[in-house]
């Protein structure tokens, strides 16, 4: 995906993300079940604070529960609206140094930050985009390259992939594991699995051609081994 691309999904997610909190400040210091001991305010904080390290190329500790953590921390003054203004205003120097980074940290970046848009959409019950997002197609292009990378790596069964964004691509090599899988799912599907938003017992129930158990370290283990421990799936079902 060329990069201007995927750098506008990510101002597409912003203006999305403005839409949904800017004029509900009552709802700032509501839980969001998905982010366990975050508000959304501080959903918010986060994602400003990303635009903000971005800017300032603190990058070093990106996608780790410390580096997300400081941003909170470090914002934990603003409201919700402050921090919905500083966001926007970010935008335009942190488009200038996604120009010259890689396309795997661009796509990277809007899958974060289109994961967290449906962390905020499910606290307040307004689904939203689940099908025929442009932000799909950056987000799971990153998926799909970490994916094959891991199983690779790890040498488990191959993962035959659908989805109507993605297509069919195989992840793994088919001759490194015996019991290759398939899975046919929704985009919004593919994206919740992928970011750490399904329980393990979710993800067994996905409808899967094939035995996905030894596929499970992908997500258990191989996904935040790559985001520096930053996605692992929660302990109890999270229903959307």
């Amino acid at each position: 995906m060329p990069i201007r691309v995927a750098v506008a999904a990510y101002r597409l997610i912003c203006e999305r993300v403005d839409a949904l909190l800017r004029g509900r400040a009552g709802t700032a210091e509501l839980v969001v079940p998905a982010c366990p001991g975050w508000t959304l305010r501080q959903v918010a904080a986060h994602l400003t604070g990303v635009a903000q390290d971005i800017i300032s190329l603190d990058l070093e500790n990106k996608g780790t529960g410390p580096w997300a953590d400081a941003q909170v921390a470090r914002l934990d003054g603003y409201g919700i609206e402050d921090l919905l203004d500083l966001w926007g205003q970010s935008l335009d120097a942190v488009s200038a140094n996604l120009d010259l980074a890689s396309e795997a940290a661009v796509c990277q970046l809007v899958f974060d930050t289109v994961t967290h848009e449906h962390d905020i959409r499910g606290a307040l019950g307004e689904p939203g985009f689940r099908t025929g997002d442009p932000a799909f197609k950056a987000a799971l292009s990153f998926v799909t390259m970490m994916g094959d990378q891991f199983i690779r790596h790890a040498e488990l069964p191959a993962l035959r992939l659908c989805t109507p964004t993605v297509g069919s691509v195989q992840l793994g090599d088919p001759g490194a594991a015996r019991g290759g899988v398939a899975l046919s799912i929704s985009d919004f599907e593919a994206l919740r699995a992928f970011g750490g938003r399904r329980s393990v017992a979710q993800l067994l129930a996905l409808p899967w051609d094939g035995n996905p158990t030894q596929l499970m370290p992908a997500f258990t283990n191989l996904l935040p081994a790559f985001t520096h421990d930053g996605i692992r799936p929660p302990a109890d079902d999270l229903v959307e």
